[in-house]
């Protein structure tokens, strides 16, 4: 079969969208069919609305036949992708009739293997009971304490690296053993960062050292990550131009050719404002092309846009067509892609 330019490009999105339910009529069950869409990502919120239950989720039936409705669209091939770490970063709340979650930041104060066992099976069977077949999770971000985003949020396992990787590769094996994905964040470690990415540019420079790398660089080297999330944030001493999701130095050069990762690389929504702020549309999707990112989260959640998706998609194509990305590279990421989908037993496209 053979596809579109503007179906190639759809391979590397990762798309939300607003509605609980699908209509034949409605925008994402179009785009889904006209760009060939990569995945999905489910959000609780609307954030521009305001309140709980605003966006895709209200109920476990409803989340379901949301997701039954929208891989029938997409022939099983989609990445469903929610943010479920736990504690007051998780979507699917107790509110809407799913278990209380603890926090990453509270099962690391246990520090007991067995718990984090059971939390981490009883999470991914949640999310395989419902066909979400990609979590946002682990955070890898160590603990640098009060006055971080990643530890006041409560997000963040432990200060100890070898913690974090014990802990972490039990979560990784209980969503592995059931066909879930995980993707490992945020990289090259935001757990020093004392700004938000999401509201603006954040600085690691002063505070970042290389022992945040270091659960990365182990969970690599042990073959536990399927998938890595960059992150916005900027840190002068790895690059002194590109925050780490523009980064060629840091994607490509020390993920890849230093550390050897080799599966899928997604990063955070380009919609926050950390990148927003500072690079227009074309500009984000050639540098993170040419970079090293394979997926982008384009959640289209912190600043709606009805045309982000379209937008998006013809921007990468107009790069095309002026050679500033070749096809070769689109090439290079459905590679990765469809190698992690068929790792999963998930359609290729």
């Amino acid at each position: 079969m053979s596809f579109s330019i503007e179906q190639r490009i759809g391979q590397l999105i990762i798309a939300g969208f607003r509605g609980k339910t699908i209509k034949n009529n409605s925008d994402i069950s179009n785009y889904i069919k006209k760009y060939n869409l990569g995945g999905i990502i489910l959000y609780d919120e609307d954030v521009a609305i305001g309140g709980n239950g605003t966006r895709n989720i209200d109920s476990p039936p409803q989340v379901k036949r949301l997701i039954n409705q929208l891989q029938d669209i997409a022939n099983k091939s989609l990445l469903i992708s929610i943010d479920q770490e736990g504690g007051e970063t998780h979507r699917l709340k107790s509110i809407y009739g799913f278990d209380e979650t603890p926090s990453w930041n509270h099962i690391g104060l246990l520090n007991n293997k067995l718990m984090t066992k059971e939390f981490s099976k009883k999470m991914a069977k949640t999310l395989f009971d419902l066909g979400i077949n990609l979590n946002f999770a682990p955070v890898l971000d160590l603990d640098h304490g009060k006055g971080t985003v990643i530890s006041d949020t409560k997000r963040a396992f432990s200060s100890e690296p070898r913690i974090v990787n014990e802990h972490s590769k039990i979560f990784i094996e209980e969503h592995r053993s059931i066909g879930v994905i995980t993707c490992g964040k945020h990289f090259p470690g935001l757990g020093s960062a004392s700004g938000d990415t999401h509201e603006g540019f954040t600085d690691i420079s002063k505070n970042w050292t290389v022992k945040d790398l270091i659960p990365f660089d182990n969970m690599i080297k042990d073959g536990y990550l399927d998938m890595v999330m960059v992150s916005h944030a900027f840190d002068k001493k790895l690059d002194s131009v590109y925050p780490s999701s523009l980064s060629k130095i840091i994607i490509d050069d020390m993920l890849r050719n230093d550390l050897g990762f080799q599966g899928p690389v997604i990063c955070d929504d380009p919609s926050m404002r950390a990148i927003s702020d500072h690079y227009n549309l074309s500009d984000t999707f050639e540098l993170m092309l040419n970079s090293g990112i394979d997926l982008f989260c384009l959640g289209n959640n912190l600043i709606y846009d009805p045309d982000y998706i379209p937008k998006s998609i013809e921007a990468i194509k107009t790069l095309i067509n002026k050679k500033k990305i070749t096809e070769e590279r689109i090439a290079i990421s459905i590679d990765r892609i469809n190698k992690i989908k068929k790792k999963f037993d998930i359609n290729e496209y």
